[in-house]
């Protein structure tokens, strides 16, 4: 046993998600799971409270001597289960990864030269897929379609655990496949910044949380429109596509506009800012709530007019960028909550994981994936820059020192300010 371990001290007030998931190491885990016990999640540590409290009072658990837990270990879990099992918040965590650097970094479309290398090379990935016959498996027609129309088969999966890891999916076969057309063997899908400030490339109009813009490009061939090679119909016959119909998007200015009306930036903000998956994700059960799902519904009814149809909505190429940035906001939460491994991420679920480790009830048709297999975004070698407005400046001189509650400062004007609260 460690020395940190042994003088672990009382905690009177804890909550699971910062004091009593860190209790359980690898070993402890792997052996209470062959026994049908989950040390992994809120849920089974929850329901097995009182067995784990009697094993690790007794000193029946963890097996090795040199693990046992403390006294004051104990008395914290049971402090856990007297004030009622509290969840509690996860504190943002700096990211100290030791992934090697990632093969695809996908990057803010604004930051890249509407006029460059790297952009003609994109346009001819997505002119590559469009011109292929549409029954070529590589063929935009056959990915894009894969969301929804032509069907019978149907396989987005939305308003559910699942919505996350299947775009992930999604996007990374979309990839793949633009990397099959010759030259661009290297490209990378970046993502469009819903929520950006306006460098020169965008357009742009003032909201009222500031000038925000969509990058023009998203209006220039290839990105602007497509055009279906064949007949779609909805599956009750309710709606018709014809061969030749061209997807249609609001312009620039009313996306923008109801990108504010419908309160989009908000819901993100509100989305990154909790802890537990079920308010970031913003769908439990069947509840819709101010989360990244939410989010996301409002940003495809504002982008309309394919977009806002499920029917036909990966079939307007902006569906790309579009979905390349709900992928990065999610990387961005479990970095900043330490989620970003599958043990890791288990910790932050209210309810069973069985959506992530029961394989009758995980896949991610049509792929070869599962939604465990996708919590990792790096272990695909694949990683986000920073969108553009949010590049880090050169560091100012930093200044630091600690007041009392009692205490006010106040501080120049400045552009970031880090603040940390104790007690």
């Amino acid at each position: 046993m460690s020395e940190e371990r042994k003088i672990d001290a009382i905690v009177e007030h804890p909550t699971y998600l910062q004091h009593i998931r860190h209790f359980f190491e690898p070993e402890d885990i792997q052996c209470m799971a062959r026994l049908g016990i989950d040390l992994q999640t809120y849920f089974g540590v929850k329901l097995n409270a009182e067995r784990i409290y009697f094993k690790t009072r007794d000193g029946e658990m963890p097996p090795a001597e040199d693990r046992r837990w403390s006294e004051a270990r104990v008395q914290t879990f049971y402090n856990w289960m007297k004030a009622k099992y509290p969840r509690g918040t996860a504190p943002q965590v700096e990211s100290l990864s030791t992934a090697p650097p990632a093969d695809r970094v996908r990057k803010d479309l604004a930051s890249i030269d509407p006029n460059g290398e790297e952009m003609a090379t994109l346009k001819s990935a997505f002119q590559g897929l469009m011109d292929r016959s549409a029954d070529d498996p590589n063929s935009y027609f056959q990915i894009a379609g894969l969301h929804w129309l032509p069907g019978p088969a149907v396989y987005c999966r939305h308003h559910e655990n699942a919505y996350n890891p299947w775009h992930r999916a999604y996007l990374l076969a979309f990839e793949d496949a633009l990397r099959t057309v010759e030259g661009c063997e290297n490209v990378t899908l970046p993502y469009w910044n819903i929520q950006a400030k306006a460098p020169d490339n965008i357009f742009r109009v003032r909201d009222r949380n500031g000038v925000v813009g969509i990058p023009d490009v998203l209006y220039e061939e290839p990105f602007s429109e497509y055009t279906l090679p064949l007949r779609l119909e909805n599956l009750d016959g309710s709606a018709v596509y014809e061969q030749g119909t061209k997807t249609r998007r609001r312009d620039e200015a009313a996306i923008l506009c109801l990108l504010g009306s419908r309160n989009v930036n908000e819901n993100i903000e509100s989305a990154l800012s909790h802890s537990h998956w079920e308010n970031f994700n913003g769908w439990d059960s069947g509840r819709t709530q101010d989360g990244i799902i939410r989010a996301h519904d409002n940003g495809h009814v504002a982008c309309g007019e394919s977009l806002s149809n499920q029917d036909v909505a990966a079939f307007d190429p902006m569906f790309w960028f579009f979905h390349a940035n709900w992928d990065r906001l999610w990387w961005k939460w479990q970095k900043a909550y330490g989620a970003t491994t599958i043990d890791r991420f288990r910790t932050h679920l209210a309810g069973p994981a069985d959506w992530l480790d029961d394989d009758v009830l995980n896949g991610l048709k049509p792929f070869n994936h599962r939604t465990k297999d996708m919590i990792e975004l790096s272990r695909f070698g694949i990683d986000y820059e920073d969108p553009f407005e949010e590049s880090i400046p050169e560091a100012a001189p930093v200044q630091h020192g600690s007041l009392s509650a009692e205490s006010s400062i106040a501080l120049a004007d400045t552009e970031k300010v880090s603040v940390r609260v104790k007690g």
